[in-house]
């Protein structure tokens, strides 16, 4: 049994780093023109609030001026459909992608404070106003990558979490909890995980009730393969990067990210992870026993 003094200061631990990363994802940023030309790598992953990979094996960046793409050749284009809204909450499934946070200034498209939520159907190249809009910021968000009407969101005012099962377009309030990451387990229907300053903790009724994963470590980044049932890849409070086998359901640890660690996504086989840390965009594709810079910053 874990000491119980040490285990209290590792959770005290959890929410400074929390708060750390959430306020630096938080901070004000100018916004980059709505164009698709030259974006500074440096200035786009100042401020990331999610990852994903695309259809084509293109890593997606949600940044503090809208989506960007990174091809295997590390270009980087964007922001996509010339929209450079504040991205707090992201998530993708293939190529459709969600979002919510907040319009850029002077924006014509969107209506703030909040964005509520957009969706795109066509891999970032339009973006249309779901639902909430005006009203709501999803500070975490997450879909079923193998069921894209499947939605959960945190937003930033403390509500209770919201579960969607018609793509955004209505809600239903489910338990309240205070997450730093949401992940609907792509395999399988109605599980949820978070984590939280006391652990990752998991739902099996649509967020309407969670408990303690057993044995994982203290994350607060999350992600989950969409063709690996119960594959878990995870970043802790002291920079550790797990993977939990999908088998035996034991977590490994796989290294240290350098610095603080802002996001994370994981590829349809688990082998594939990447992850936004103080080297900028850096990637593994044996399940993060080795890893390469993409884009350095």
């Amino acid at each position: 049994m874990k000491n119980r003094i040490k285990k209290k200061a590792v959770a005290l631990a959890a929410g400074a780093t929390l708060a750390a990363v959430a306020l630096a994802g938080c901070t004000s940023a100018s916004p980059t023109p709505g164009s698709e030309s030259a974006p500074s790598a440096a200035s786009v992953f100042e401020h990331v609030h999610g990852l994903g990979i695309d259809s084509s094996e293109n890593v997606l960046v949600a940044s503090h001026s809208g989506i960007y793409r990174v091809d295997a050749a590390g270009e980087l284009s964007g922001p996509l459909g010339g929209e450079p809204f504040d991205a707090m909450g992201f998530t993708s499934a293939g190529d459709e992608y969600f979002v919510s946070g907040h319009p850029s200034a002077g924006s014509t498209s969107f209506a703030g404070p909040n964005l509520g939520l957009l969706s795109s159907a066509d891999a970032g190249e339009s973006w249309k106003s779901v639902s909430l809009a005006g009203a709501t910021d999803f500070h975490a968000l997450t879909v079923n990558q193998n069921d894209a009407t499947r939605l959960y969101g945190l937003s930033s005012d403390g509500a209770p979490l919201l579960a969607s099962a018609d793509g955004g377009a209505t809600w239903s309030e489910g338990a309240s909890i205070q997450a730093y990451a949401l992940v609907a387990d792509p395999n399988t229907p109605d599980r949820l995980f978070a984590t939280t300053p006391e652990g990752v903790v998991v739902s099996d009724d649509a967020g309407q009730s969670f408990n303690a994963l057993a044995d994982a470590p203290l994350l607060y980044l999350l992600a989950a393969a969409p063709n690996v049932p119960d594959a878990l890849v995870g970043v802790d409070v002291e920079g550790a990067v797990w993977v939990r086998d999908a088998e035996a359901g034991t977590w490994s640890d796989r290294g240290l990210v350098e610095g603080t660690a802002y996001a994370l996504a994981v590829g349809d086989d688990g082998q594939r992870i990447a992850l936004i840390d103080d080297r900028g965009l850096v990637e593994s594709f044996d399940g993060g026993q080795s890893w390469t810079v993409l884009i350095a910053v």
